[in-house]
């Protein structure tokens, strides 16, 4: 109920929801690109399972300088941009440290959705509420991407990797300029609510 009544909230679930089902497949993808159109081996495989952690690590530093000056909404598009962005261009990557340094520039997005969706969670839920939102929202993301791995294999065996990290990157970047459209406005009707309530 709360994910559903909360039109902030239900945005972001729907979004962050459609993100993960479109580029969650990149798990399963990446030991079969660095494998086979790259030409690498286990060591390759993981290096592009890091790169992810590396740009991580260098986002959450990032965001912490950056982060106070921006909306938390504004970080949350932007991260959900770039780390679809960094998996498209991973899937067009012509060598492994092309596709690594594209996979780190997909951590630096995670890191970014990570404190714009955690954030803007708390500052939309009342306080009682928030346990079970962040459940309720955490438990669909994880559904969303199960349903990536069980659709990932199949289509990757029918496409290969590189079409399974472009065409979800696109997807991706199409799911959150839905989200650009709509996000801003349902945050303003939220805080004109809070006034008049708190006015009343």
């Amino acid at each position: 109920g709360v994910l559903w009544h909360i039109r902030p909230l239900r945005i972001i679930t729907m979004g962050f929801c459609a993100v993960v089902a479109l580029v969650g497949a990149d798990d399963v993808a990446l030991v079969f690109l660095a494998q086979g159109p790259l030409g690498g081996g286990q060591s390759a495989a993981s290096m592009l399972y890091a790169g992810a952690g590396v740009g991580l690590l260098i986002g959450f530093a990032v965001v912490a300088n950056v982060g106070p000056r921006v909306s938390m909404v504004t970080l949350l598009l932007i991260g959900f941009a770039i780390s679809s962005s960094g998996n498209a261009l991973t899937g067009l990557a012509w060598s492994v440290p092309m596709a690594f340094a594209f996979q780190v520039v997909r951590g630096l997005g995670i890191s970014a959705v990570e404190v714009g969706v955690n954030t803007t969670v708390q500052r939309v839920v009342p306080s009682g509420m928030q346990g079970r939102a962040f459940a309720n929202l955490y438990g669909f993301i994880g559904l969303a991407a199960g349903l990536s791995y069980i659709v990932g294999g199949p289509l990757l065996d029918a496409t290969g990797p590189r079409f399974i990290l472009v065409a979800g990157g696109i997807g991706g970047l199409v799911a959150t300029a839905w989200m650009a459209l709509r996000l801003p406005a349902a945050q303003r009707g939220a805080r004109e609510a809070d006034n008049v309530a708190d006015s009343a």
